[in-house]
């Protein structure tokens, strides 16, 4: 009966869509179990794995890798409610570190591997960059359709502005020629970095 069960598990897992985590620098037992359970519910996922963090100026930095792509049904669908359990965890952790705060990286990885970088930040920015990722798929798929880009992208970045409040500063890197391209907003075109 056992071995049906967890064959059972298995096979339910198997429709989940996967993420890694990597843990620069610690968690607390609790802050690990959290993060770990919460996104046990909605994908596949193994322990964190934890390496030395090599900024001194970071007291923790946590990145999560989606193997699944950005779009709307990414928070809609599989994260649901939970995507707000993840903000407010994200918020508690770089409140525990105090004055030397947290950073946190979530990377997309389908066709192109995207990568939000979230860098140091007070509560009310924090949650807005959160909130704005969840609602910048539309704008971000629009920039990533073909007519826009000179060549195919395999990986772009976009950062986190506390000043202007907004994701900006998208570059690229071309999947053929591998040059470093940036996103103009003027024109809505990839152009060369």
């Amino acid at each position: 009966m056992f071995g049906l069960i967890s064959s059972l598990v298995l096979y339910m897992d198997a429709g989940k869509p996967v993420v890694e985590v990597l843990v620069e620098g610690e968690l607390s037992p609790f802050e690990h179990e959290a993060l770990y359970k919460l996104l046990k519910k909605h994908f596949r996922l193994d322990q964190p794995v934890y390496s030395e963090i090599l900024d001194e100026e970071i007291g923790t930095r946590v990145n999560l890798t989606f193997h699944h792509s950005y779009e709307r049904g990414f928070f809609v669908d599989i994260f649901r409610e939970d995507w707000r359990g993840l903000k407010e965890l994200f918020k508690q952790i770089r409140y525990r570190r105090g004055r030397l705060g947290a950073a946190f990286t979530l990377t997309f990885i389908d066709k192109v591997c995207l990568v939000f970088s979230i860098g140091l930040l007070g509560d009310a920015e924090l949650a807005s960059a959160l909130d704005q990722l969840s609602h910048l798929t539309g704008i971000v798929g629009q920039m990533m359709r073909p007519e826009t880009m000179v060549d195919p992208l395999e990986r772009v970045q976009g950062s986190y502005d506390r000043k202007s409040d907004r994701w900006q500063g998208f570059q690229g890197v071309g999947s053929t020629d591998k040059k470093r391209y940036v996103f103009d907003e003027s024109s809505f075109r990839w152009k060369t970095g």
